[in-house]
């Protein structure tokens, strides 16, 4: 397999600087090369010991790496790619950390040349604060990082990509660019404009209501805190993800209506119905979250060496809500042209799950528990 030695960050932001921070942290003889259009950020980083080297221009940045990140703004990964697909090294491994990614995946693909690699990627981390002096290792410790492959993605790239973003504590899922822009169009991009519109209106109202802003409790705060996040940020995320965030405000918008009308209505035992239907599912989202270790199975795969066996693979996984702990590919003498694919999934029947999803998608594959019965 492919060894990663070189890495270059372009765009040392929270996100890009606290990767390099957590790579590091990984093996210590990764070399990181660091661009970005703000010098300040580049020398921040160098001072801090971020990145080991600081780079004049993208072609000095991404020549001789073996993993180039794009971690710019969501709007400058397109443009990005086009600055540097002539100076990758052949067999080069390229992610970004957009939180959108259909019209990013396919935009990219056809810019990079045949013999890189381009993986999309959505590190589902941040913090109220921004830029290089707010990186830290830890960002990406217990959140989830995406990994969106096509059909034509070749499994050695995904599996470096995933055991690296696996190492600095992420738990990693592989699931298709089109999937991936709708869950987040619901559980990220939509809260957001929630919380933006609710603090408008509030700020309408208390030009006449002088004391409400006064009011506030910790239900309006805790909902309300995420509109403070970066404006530019969530500009470009709004555009970019246009048509998945539409369609899930209208899908919100729809829910406000029926509530409205059971209580215009008076329809005590619907809106009781709505209030304990959701109480309860906030109360169980840990169980989807959390890991429960003793809980930990190997499913092995006979897979065939060609494109997009491993997407295949990952994608029919992850689309039963299963997260793969790790992944590794092991060549077989058993027959010619392919190899076995370990994956370890955890939680409560996820190993039969998993080979059930699996065998769906045309595949054999066995599952046992890893700790034993």
């Amino acid at each position: 397999m492919k060894k990663i030695k070189k890495i270059a960050v372009i765009g040392l932001g929270l996100i890009g600087g606290s990767l390099a921070l957590s790579l590091k942290n990984v093996n210590k003889e990764f070399i990181i090369t660091g661009y970005d259009i703000k010098s300040e950020s580049m020398n921040i980083a160098k001072y801090r010991d971020i990145i080991d080297v600081i780079a004049g221009s993208y072609k000095e940045a991404v020549s001789d790496a073996d993993l180039v990140i794009i971690a710019t703004p969501i709007s400058k990964i397109v443009e990005v790619a086009d600055h540097i697909k002539d100076y990758l090294k052949n067999g080069a491994i390229i992610t970004d950390v957009g939180s959108a990614k259909e019209k990013i995946v396919r935009k990219v693909c056809k810019i990079f040349p045949e013999n890189v690699y381009f993986i999309g990627g959505h590190p589902m981390a941040g913090s109220e604060n921004e830029g290089i002096l707010s990186a830290t290792p830890d960002l990406f410790r217990n959140t989830f990082y995406i990994l969106t492959p096509t059909d034509t993605t070749i499994s050695e790239p995904l599996v470096i990509l995933h055991s690296l973003f696996t190492k600095i504590g992420a738990k990693v899922i592989s699931i298709d660019p089109r999937e991936h822009d709708e869950n987040v169009a619901l559980i990220s991009h939509l809260p957001h404009v929630l919380s933006t519109n609710l603090v408008d209106m509030i700020d309408d109202k208390q030009k006449n209501m002088k004391n409400l802003f006064k009011l506030c409790a910790g239900g309006f705060r805790d909902m309300t805190r995420i509109a403070a996040a970066n404006t530019k940020m969530w500009l470009d995320i709004s555009f970019e993800n246009k048509e998945k965030l539409i369609k899930s405000i209208d899908n919100y918008i729809e829910y406000l209506k029926n509530f409205r009308s059971n209580i215009q209505n008076d329809n005590l035992e619907s809106i009781r119905n709505h209030y304990m239907k959701a109480r309860e599912a906030r109360i169980n989202m840990a169980k989807y979250i959390e890991k429960d270790i003793s809980n930990l199975y190997e499913v092995r795969i006979a897979i065939k060496d060609r494109k997009g066996v491993l997407s295949e693979i990952t994608r029919a996984i992850s689309s039963y809500g299963i997260n793969i702990e790790d992944i590794s590919i092991f060549h077989s003498t058993e027959f010619s042209g392919g190899g076995i694919l370990k994956v370890l999934v955890q939680g409560k029947d996820s190993g039969k799950i998993a080979k059930e999803a699996v065998e769906k998608a045309g595949y054999e594959a066995s599952v046992k528990k890893v700790l034993g019965e």
